[in-house]
């Protein structure tokens, strides 16, 4: 149910859903919704006390999202699937001399990661919203996972290993953090 609530003088909405759960919860989606979850026995006064405490977080949310222009697409799904696909053939061969097999690839769209490697299994998945990613980007990934298959965790002698291969590793890891790709699709 939309219930509204006033944060430093401005009118506030905020969409109140009762579920089973133990605490109350603030969720500020992208597009500049507020929406609380709170079990059904918490009274409005708590769940109004707690939003107020939240005030400055909410607005800056609020202002944030709303300032947000819409991401560019460098590709459409198909053509980020083949890139990734073309870029996996063209750095294999270096990983293939260092005894990798050629493994198999998958695509999914993720939230919090752009790509995943499961080394034993020799497969590596890759997150469809890099279409939001320039070409250094998706390369920088698919180059990331391969060295995954040489060094299974991010200790230093993973980036040694990725610095052989993406020495500006660095520098397009910064570039992808800086793409939002919550709530694209």
């Amino acid at each position: 149910m939309e219930k509204e609530i006033f944060l430093n003088n401005t009118k506030f909405l905020y969409e109140l859903q009762y579920k089973k759960v133990k605490n109350i919860n603030l969720r500020i989606k992208q597009d500049g919704k507020i929406y609380v979850s709170a079990n059904k026995f918490v009274p409005k006064k708590v769940i109004e006390d707690f939003l107020m405490s939240k005030a400055e977080f909410i607005i800056d949310a609020v202002e944030k999202y709303k300032n947000q222009k819409p991401l560019e697409k460098f590709f459409t799904e198909e053509e980020i699937k083949n890139l990734i696909i073309s870029l996996c053939e063209k750095v294999y061969p270096y990983f293939e001399k260092r005894g990798v097999k050629y493994p198999q690839i998958r695509f999914k769209r993720m939230i919090s990661r752009w790509g995943s490697c499961h080394s034993t299994q020799g497969v590596l998945t890759f997150n469809t919203n890099l279409m939001y990613a320039p070409y250094r980007c998706v390369e920088y990934v698919v180059l990331h996972e391969f060295a995954h298959f040489l060094e299974a965790n991010h200790s230093c002698k993973f980036y040694d290993e990725l610095s052989k291969v993406c020495p500006e590793w660095k520098k397009l890891r910064k570039e992808l953090n800086n793409i939002n790709i919550y709530n694209q699709n």
